[in-house]
C-alpha cells in the first residue's frame, strides 16, 4: 500500500513540477531533462539505504550520498558548507543547465522541530514527500545562494520513511554549467526529535 501511494504521489510530483517549470517559462527542452531526471531519481530512490533517524537532532546535507549528486568545488560567492557537506550537482548531466538530487530518510519518532537550509545557484523547486517546499521563480540573484534561505518543513515530514528531491536550475534556464557560468546546490535539514 505504502509503495503504491509513493508511485501515485511520485507521478503527481513529477506532472506538477513539469506543469510549474513549463508555467515559470522555463525553455522546453531543458523541461523534458528535468522530467526525464525526475522519473529516473523517482525510480534511484527506491534502491537507496534510508538514513535512519533516532537521534535527538540530527543533521542530514547534500554530498556524494545523494541520489545523482556530484559533489563539486564551491564557487567563492557561495555560503561555506560545514562539516559533512557538500555543494552538489548533477552526477549524470555534470555540466547541464538542471540538475535532480535527492535524499530518502527515515524519523523514528515524533518531530519537535525541522528546517531546511537551501543554497541554490540560481533557482529551485524541492519537494518533501511529494508536496512542494519550494518553487523558485527563475532569477540569478545572488541573495539566493548567499547567505541563502531556511524555511520551517515540519509540517511536510512524517514518522517514516520520508523523501526530498531538489531540481536545481543555472540562470538563464538554457546556460549550461560552466566556470564562467557556475551552478550548484547546498541543502541540509536539520531535525529535532521530541524527547
Amino acid at each position: 500500500m505504502y509503495k503504491r501511494t509513493v508511485i501515485k504521489k511520485a507521478n503527481y510530483t513529477v506532472k506538477q513540477v513539469e506543469s510549474t517549470v513549463r508555467h515559470k517559462g522555463i525553455r522546453t527542452n531543458i523541461v523534458a531533462k528535468v522530467m526525464r531526471m525526475m522519473a529516473a531519481t523517482q525510480r534511484s530512490l527506491d534502491g537507496q539505504k534510508s538514513v535512519i533517524i533516532t537521534q535527538s537532532t540530527r543533521r542530514i546535507s547534500t554530498n556524494r550520498n545523494w541520489v545523482n549528486a556530484l559533489e563539486i568545488e564551491r564557487n567563492p560567492a557561495w555560503v561555506a558548507p560545514q562539516a559533512g557537506e557538500s555543494y552538489v550537482w548533477g552526477r549524470n548531466d555534470p555540466n547541464g543547465p538542471a540538475a535532480v538530487v535527492a535524499r530518502r530518510f527515515t524519523i523514528r519518532d515524533d518531530i519537535e522541530r525541522a528546517r531546511l537550509f537551501l543554497s541554490v545557484d540560481n533557482f529551485a523547486i524541492v519537494l518533501i514527500n511529494g508536496r512542494s517546499v519550494v518553487i523558485d521563480n527563475p532569477q540569478g540573484n545572488v541573495s539566493f545562494f548567499n547567505p541563502g534561505r531556511s524555511f520551517n518543513i515540519r509540517r511536510f515530514l512524517r514518522r517514516g520513511t520520508n523523501d526530498i528531491v531538489i531540481a536545481a536550475f543555472n540562470f538563464p534556464s538554457n546556460a549550461n554549467r560552466s566556470e564562467n557560468n557556475p551552478a550548484g546546490v547546498l541543502a541540509r535539514i536539520e531535525i529535532q526529535l521530541e524527547d
